[in-house]
Order: C-alpha cells, then sequence, then structure tokens
C-alpha cells in the first residue's frame, strides 16, 4: 500500500488525530469542544494539506505530517529512513534528524 494512502486510513483508526481533522474540515463550537483543552490550544499548529495532517512545531517551522499512533507504520517509516540507499545506512541520531525534518509524532525521539 502507498505511504500516503496507509497514513490517512491510519487517521481512521486514531481518535486524537480523527478529532483533530474533524475540526479542520469543519471549525465550528461543536467540532471544537470535542478536542481536549491542549488540543484546542495548540490547534492553530495543525493544518491539512489535502488528505495529510500536518503540525507545525512553531510558527516559522516547516510543517510535518502527523503519524498517527499505529506502530506498523512508525516501524515502515524509520526502516525506510534507516535504510534509505541514498543516505546510506544512518545510525539512530541522523534517522531521527531526517525523519523529523517530514513528519512528527509524540515521543517520536524514543
Amino acid at each position: 500500500m502507498p505511504l500516503r494512502q496507509q497514513i490517512t486510513d491510519a487517521y481512521e483508526e486514531d481518535a486524537f488525530y480523527a478529532a483533530i481533522i474533524r475540526y479542520l474540515r469543519n471549525p465550528t463550537a461543536d467540532t471544537l469542544t470535542n478536542l481536549t483543552r491542549p488540543t484546542r490550544d495548540a490547534i492553530t499548529r495543525y493544518d491539512l494539506d489535502g488528505d495529510l495532517l500536518t503540525y507545525a512545531i512553531d510558527t516559522f517551522d516547516t510543517p510535518r505530517v502527523v503519524v498517527p499512533a499505529d506502530d506498523d507504520l512508525r516501524a515502515r517509516l524509520v526502516h525506510e529512513y534507516h535504510d534509505a540507499p541514498a543516505g546510506g545506512h544512518l545510525g539512530r541520531e541522523k534517522t531521527f534528524a531526517a525523519l523529523s525534518r517530514d513528519f512528527f509524532w509524540p515521543r517520536m525521539y524514543k
């Protein structure tokens, strides 16, 4: 399955990110109150790029694709970035740096 499709399919299974996507597609008071207070406070950091949810760490940051809580998907990304033929066999630090330029998920460094 293409990576983009795997990510968007996984959003439907992740209640946290599904609620954010619902709000961004239909920003009403009702959809906003369904979010937790910390999420409401950070909602301006989220955006939709087509069907992909993005997150910007701060105002000047390039938005990164949000990866939902799917262990297989996250493992696929780590594997693809770690073993990328163009970059050689990257170590932990370089793999994290490469991944975090394009993707975001909580506690990503672990």
